[in-house]
């Protein structure tokens, strides 16, 4: 998961997570703006975080972000 996260911030991209509800939450942002976000269900925490920044991430690369 740490090389997701450099490669966001290489990128000048801020990563949050939070947990609201009782799901937690991935935001990816560039400045003050949201450009991917996505909602984890229960599962193994770690596994779950990793595939969706890996997917926030490669959709982000495909749009040019």
């Amino acid at each position: 998961m740490r090389d997701l996260l450099e490669k966001a911030l290489n990128k000048g991209l801020s990563v949050s997570f939070s947990n609201e509800n009782g799901f937690s939450v991935i935001r990816i942002c560039k400045g003050s703006e949201v450009v991917a976000s996505c909602s984890l269900g229960s599962g193994d925490f770690r596994t779950s975080v990793e595939d969706s920044l890996q997917s926030l991430m490669m959709d982000l690369d495909r749009k040019g972000i």
